[in-house]
């Protein structure tokens, strides 16, 4: 790392992007991998829009830093460490996970099996949970930023017993027996933790929280025998969850395809943007209500690259970084029957060119809707970028 905790310096450079001209700020240039938090709404951008949080690794060692979108000024949150990952086997890369508390300040994120937090302007940290047993998912923080949820699920056994990997985590529990998943509850100041959800046979990386009610979230329910891979072809993915009662919402497909993937909140919270691969072939988009009814859904059926969809800010409108083209970051306008495509930038990533998720562009939007940030790979390293728009 060229740096220590509490340093900063400028590395960023500016640009028009090619398809639209829009101005782009290309956020690092240096270092082996940047990557801002994954596609979930309202979790990477401070609440003022000024500030976008990433993690990044440099010579061998990863810290998070926080960096100012408008002028590219980067500040160091965290010592360097090495001990920062997960065993590859299980996670697909050493690359933590990560969730802002816009308003507060604190950046919740994983670091090996502790969960930990750091203010992003006293630099305070604090250790919210110092060992986690099991697969850990991604953290969220609730809306009124009291406590944060950790999906947890049962560990690879050979992975936990350190021996040799022979089988695949699917092979391990091909009928859901001995699977289950626990939302842990975490108090975002520290103190006790409790489960806030549980269920037998069932797995989950995925919970964001809804950005205006604490006790509402989204939750990926992955089932044997293809769990995140496929689930059980025939239950919908993607559910709400409320933690005061218990109580599960469908929010299924108008395709059939139930497997929807990379769900993530409206700014509002009263609408879930989805899509999934379609049973007649290419992508189905789509956004819901909160209660499971379909507001739009659109069939892409010649569509054939992978991708993410996330919320945008001020536009009735989805954020693709995929389906529809390699290469360009889009919105698809969901205010009418049929869909309206426009190219928001080139993002231009190789995908898949580092291990884990390191190449995924995973965009975000800012609170404001003025910033749209991206992650891509060129050349074997990754960079983080926005367009102001």
């Amino acid at each position: 790392m060229p740096a220590k905790k509490g340093a900063s310096w400028n590395e960023s450079e500016t640009y028009r992007d090619r398809w639209t001209l829009r101005p782009c700020r290309r956020l690092t240039t240096l270092g082996e991998i940047n990557q801002s938090p994954n596609y979930h709404t309202n979790i990477g951008f401070t609440a003022d829009s000024e500030y976008l949080v990433f993690w990044t690794k440099r010579e061998d060692k990863g810290a998070f830093c926080k960096v100012r979108v408008a002028t590219g000024e980067i500040t160091q949150l965290t010592e360097a460490t090495a001990d920062y990952g997960f065993d590859y086997h299980i996670q697909g890369g050493p690359y933590p996970r990560m969730c802002l508390a816009p308003r507060s300040g604190w950046l919740v994120y994983t670091q090996a099996r502790s969960l930990r937090a750091v203010h992003l302007d006293t630099l305070e940290e604090r250790v919210l949970l110092d060992h986690i047993e099991g697969e850990i998912g991604y953290p969220s923080v609730s809306c009124d930023e009291s406590h944060v949820i950790l999906p947890v699920s049962p560990y690879h056994p050979e992975v936990a017993a350190g021996e040799r990997v022979t089988k695949s985590y699917f092979e391990h529990f091909p009928t859901g027996t001995d699977m289950v998943l626990r939302l842990l509850q975490v108090p975002l100041t520290g103190g006790k933790v409790e489960i806030a959800y549980e269920e037998q046979g069932c797995r989950s990386f995925h919970s964001p929280h809804s950005p205006v009610d604490s006790d509402l979230l989204l939750l990926d329910r992955d089932f044997p025998p293809h769990y995140w891979g496929g689930s059980d072809g025939k239950t919908t993915r993607i559910w709400t969850l409320d933690l005061s009662t218990g109580q599960l919402t469908e929010l299924p497909s108008q395709d059939g395809g139930n497997f929807q993937v990379h769900c993530a909140w409206t700014f509002d919270g009263e609408a879930v943007v989805y899509h999934g691969r379609s049973l007649k072939g290419g992508a189905f988009i789509g956004v819901c209500d909160k209660q499971g009814n379909t507001l739009q859904e659109y069939g892409f059926y010649d569509a054939k690259n992978y991708g993410h969809v996330a919320a945008m800010a001020g536009r009735p409108a989805i954020i693709l970084d995929g389906d529809l083209s390699p290469d360009l970051l889009m919105w698809v306008y969901y205010d009418r029957s049929q869909p309206r495509v426009e190219v928001i930038a080139h993002h231009g990533t190789a995908w898949g060119t580092l291990p884990g998720q390191a190449t995924h562009p995973h965009p975000l939007c800012s609170p404001d809707g003025r910033w749209i940030s991206w992650n891509a790979a060129q050349r074997g390293r990754s960079d983080m970028f926005v367009v102001q728009v």
